[in-house]
């Protein structure tokens, strides 16, 4: 592997001061987000499909229907789940559903922000 073909993932927390407005968007959005995690862990739960083609083709259009989500916040969804199940496949090596109860969102640069 060359030096240059190296990818890193930079996880950033930071501070908002949001608006009593903002901050109820936020949090609307985030339980949206939360929601749609554990729609989307069910469907996988009982199809065993760790493929995020195919479970994209099953469950996206739900996802922005019914959780009303952006299109990168959908797409989000199903990689923040799927990694959840391949973290529990990799230490436990069982089967297991994973819940979604803290409220999330995962951006993305040069998508949700820049």
């Amino acid at each position: 592997m060359k030096g240059d073909d190296f990818v890193f993932t930079i996880t950033a927390k930071i501070k908002i001061s949001p608006s009593l407005f903002q901050q109820q968007l936020l949090s609307d959005t985030m339980n949206a987000y939360t929601a749609a995690c554990n729609f989307v862990s069910a469907y996988i739960f009982q199809s065993h499909d760790l493929v995020q083609a195919s479970v994209n083709r099953v469950v996206y259009y739900d996802i922005r229907n019914d959780f009303t989500l952006r299109s990168q916040m959908a797409q989000s969804v199903q990689k923040t789940v799927i990694a959840r199940y391949k973290t529990i496949q990799e230490t436990t090596n069982k089967w297991i559903q994973p819940q979604f109860n803290k409220p999330q969102y995962d951006l993305v640069w040069n998508r949700d922000y820049s």
